[in-house]
């Protein structure tokens, strides 16, 4: 580092792409589902218990997906996240638990690779 007129000359820290999902207020059978789907397609998975954590960690964060289950989110916090996902530009996942296993997998890695898609051409 050279110091130049009292300024600090520091090198660039480059971001590396780190495409994330966030798990908002999920079982945890179904957590673990969307984990192990989420990860083997290199998506790194953060869980939170409600909206307000999901909201304070979506603009710090930077997901490119936010998954909830269709019956947890009043319409007040659908809003809520809904705009919070818009501003980050993270899909929002509704997930409805009795969905049949194999679609529900389905369901959750389409998202995952969507998910890593716009997570490497933000990085582009």
């Amino acid at each position: 580092m050279s110091s130049i007129s009292g300024w600090v000359k520091r090198s660039t820290i480059q971001r590396k792409v780190s495409p994330t999902a966030i798990l908002v207020g999920l079982p945890d059978d179904l957590a673990a589902t969307c984990t192990e789907v989420l990860e083997d397609g290199n998506i790194r998975v953060l869980r939170v218990g409600h909206v307000a954590a999901a909201s304070e960690r979506l603009p710090v964060v930077m997901p490119q997906l936010v998954v909830v289950t269709s019956s947890t989110l009043g319409p007040q916090d659908d809003e809520t996240l809904t705009d919070r996902c818009v501003a980050v530009g993270a899909e929002l996942l509704k997930l409805d638990p009795a969905m049949e296993a194999r679609a529900l997998r389905t369901t959750i890695q389409d998202a995952g690779t969507s998910a890593l898609i716009r997570a490497l051409r933000r990085s582009g």
